[in-house]
């Protein structure tokens, strides 16, 4: 039997375990940031789409390096050809209104899914359970930020999972077998039908190769472009993006790292003969695509 002094020494690691515990998830890390901006696709067609990827990298080079007097080095190169597809059940469309999106990336005959939760809380991001038990699995918490209609700054924090696949996918058994911690937390049966939004494949070119020297992190600036089929040599893409990112596992980042992002993004957003006024964010183009997939 224990002593009333063990009993206390007990009680008092237990709780020193319980409070350590509360403590990580109440402080949830942001392992990346990464900032958004839409382009006018009308800029861009495919045959040409290298060059004028290129056009647009110099001018935002010189935007950036007399915004923040640091260097912003190296060209764009076509480095990822993929098919991207998002699934989610007909006409109720469950995964959305569990604020989740689902996604399909294919590239040189592999499949890798993803689960996104996000939120404007970072917290209420964090706590979603998007615990996997593949051992391949990657896991992130984000934030992504990217500009309004007013050129006001939003910010969605995305909690995801990125696993390999080969599963065959429709149904949402391929979702719960991928995502443990989701099938544990929402219950949805197995046997609900999953089908590709707007039955679109998308052929999405992405473009890397520069970087933003922010001080002690750099920022791998890319561009990323889709097409809703394969493209001839004078189609457009629906969706032109550029995007910049850096990372730190432990969410170490400086007040002039982050100083330096924002004031990179500010001169990016004023470049406004190259940026969109109206586009869609590539989720909401997905789902506005075919705008009775969930009606009811």
């Amino acid at each position: 039997m224990k002593t009333a002094s063990q009993a206390m020494m007990s009680f008092t690691l237990a709780s020193s375990a319980l409070l350590a515990s509360c403590a990580a998830q109440a402080n949830p890390v942001e392992t990346s940031r990464e900032y958004k901006l839409l382009l006018d696709p009308s800029h861009f067609n495919y045959a040409t789409q290298s060059t004028t990827a290129n056009n647009y990298l110099t001018d935002a080079k010189q935007a950036i390096s007399n915004a923040i007097s640091r260097n912003v080095t190296g060209s764009w190169a076509l480095t990822k050809t993929r098919q991207v597809a998002f699934y989610d059940t007909p006409t109720s469309c469950q995964l959305k209104q569990l604020g989740y999106i689902f996604r399909n990336r294919t590239s040189d005959g592999k499949s890798e899914v993803t689960l996104k939760f996000r939120s404007p809380d970072r917290f209420i991001a964090n706590f979603e359970d998007l615990s996997s038990t593949d051992n391949q699995a990657d896991t992130k918490l984000e934030a992504d930020i990217s500009t309004d209609i007013n050129n006001g700054i939003r910010i969605v924090y995305s909690h995801s999972t990125t696993t390999p696949n080969t599963r065959t996918l429709n149904d949402m058994a391929d979702v719960n077998s991928h995502f443990s911690g989701f099938a544990d937390a929402y219950g949805l049966s197995n046997n609900l039908t999953l089908a590709k939004v707007g039955g679109l494949t998308i052929n999405e070119y992405v473009f890397e190769g520069s970087e933003i020297d922010l001080g002690s992190i750099d920022a791998s600036l890319e561009l990323t472009l889709w097409y809703t089929s394969s493209p001839s040599a004078s189609q457009q893409p629906v969706i032109a993006e550029v995007s910049f990112k850096y990372k730190d596992p432990n969410g170490n980042y400086t007040a002039k790292v982050v100083q330096r992002a924002k004031l990179a993004f500010d001169a990016m957003a004023q470049m406004s003969a190259w940026n969109s006024t109206s586009s869609l964010t590539k989720t909401a183009f997905i789902y506005a695509a075919t705008p009775n997939f969930c009606s009811q």
